[in-house]
């Protein structure tokens, strides 16, 4: 009953008088390990006819008594942390945790975690390993840092935050191993003065030639599955080595093409800005896909796309002086599912969530079909395809 009371008045109306519907819930559905804001808004899903996304139950809004007061004790009994926000409180000890277990195991181990690395000589790579703690057998995940001019091995207390860091590791030490092919790229990137013009908005042309050249060892070496020992590892190096200046290049038109066309957008934008809500859904559009770091974090295959979503933000400014109208409806119909993604990716928090990410990307695509159909999509969007695939995402 307290959490249906923590959603908004649109939506608490439908389930009044709010005591009997709790305690049709409570008996109609049976105690189960599903988790209980899913299902909850699933019943009513189905009972009212309502959709009710996660982020609207308001658990700040729960008396501190119905929150799960959370403790976390070392191998001794000894409490170092309690708090009712599980979050905020993974967040401040996550840190001293991960230290002390490095420091807590023997000397041996914890030099070794420590050596620094400029090859591969610490034999196979395990992803995990298991270690005991106050009695019990713990799980730590395995991973290469990054130091820069070499790496080290450390333990981390989730699997996706160790494959992310390990990632990142591996591709230093792949560029370690094939140093002379960085320093030939690093002096010959293709177009480097062009695309440093370009680029000037969000950086610098060294942060360019950076994002390029960690773009191109992602795509020649860090295909799945990863290396575990140095065989696999020297034989993706020397598959990689003749690749690296051909994806450079393949790499670096691409991005000169999309920075090209945001120059485009942007001689063109200024047209627009007596059309306030089109001239911000532009600009928070743009924002959204060309940031400093914007090489580096889209996947190529993504990237490849990034050309036709800035033409197709070309051909709607050119609609909008012949037909605002068409505009404005195109926009009705977005939304309410723009809307709905930022409010998951803030109730996210920056977790990495698969669908959420597709669905993002498919909101571009749905960008493309409503503003500019004749640059056609290589999937087949609509409103109500990303209505059930947000539906999915409700769970």
């Amino acid at each position: 009953m307290q959490l249906i009371k923590t959603l908004p008045q649109r939506l608490r109306r439908n389930l009044v008088p709010v005591p009997e519907f709790a305690s049709s819930f409570a008996r109609e559905v049976p105690a189960s390990h599903q988790q209980l804001l899913p299902t909850l808004a699933s019943y009513i899903r189905e009972k009212k006819q309502v959709d009710v996304p996660l982020d609207a139950f308001r658990l700040e809004q729960l008396p501190p008594h119905l929150l799960m007061n959370f403790r976390v004790i070392d191998e001794h009994g000894r409490q170092l942390g309690m708090s009712r926000n599980f979050i905020q409180l993974h967040a401040n000890l996550a840190p001293k945790i991960s230290h002390e277990i490095i420091i807590q195991e023997s000397s041996d181990e914890a030099k070794a975690s420590e050596e620094r690395y400029s090859e591969w000589s610490f034999g196979k790579f395990n992803e995990s390993r298991e270690v005991a703690r106050a009695g019990q057998r713990v799980t730590l995940f395995n991973a290469l840092v990054d130091e820069g001019d070499a790496v080290v091995l450390r333990t981390f207390d989730t699997r996706a935050e160790a494959q992310k860091i390990h990632r990142v590791g591996l591709r230093r030490l792949f560029m370690l191993l094939l140093k002379q092919q960085v320093k030939y790229l690093e002096k010959n990137m293709p177009n480097a003065q062009r695309l440093g013009m370009l680029f000037m908005q969000f950086g610098t042309q060294q942060e360019l030639q950076h994002q390029i050249l960690v773009t191109t060892f992602e795509r020649c070496c860090l295909n799945d599955p990863l290396p575990t020992n140095e065989t696999e590892f020297l034989k993706r190096g020397k598959e990689a080595k003749n690749r690296l200046q051909l994806v450079a290049q393949e790499l670096a038109k691409l991005v000169a093409n999309v920075l090209a066309e945001h120059q485009s957008v942007q001689k063109v934008l200024p047209q627009i800005k007596a059309q306030k809500q089109a001239y911000q859904d532009v600009c928070a559009q743009l924002d959204l896909l060309l940031h400093k770091h914007f090489i580096a974090e889209t996947s190529y295959e993504r990237l490849q796309q990034f050309p036709r979503y800035i033409k197709a933000i070309s051909l709607r400014i050119e609609k909008l002086h012949s037909n605002p109208g068409r505009d404005a409806q195109c926009m009705m119909q977005m939304q309410p599912l723009m809307q709905a993604w930022q409010n998951f990716r803030q109730a996210q928090q920056g977790n990495e969530y698969q669908l959420l990410d597709e669905f993002a990307w498919m909101l571009q695509e749905l960008r493309v079909s409503l503003f500019a159909q004749e640059l056609k999509t290589p999937v087949i969007v609509s409103v109500k395809r990303l209505e059930k695939m947000l539906a999915r995402i409700r769970g």
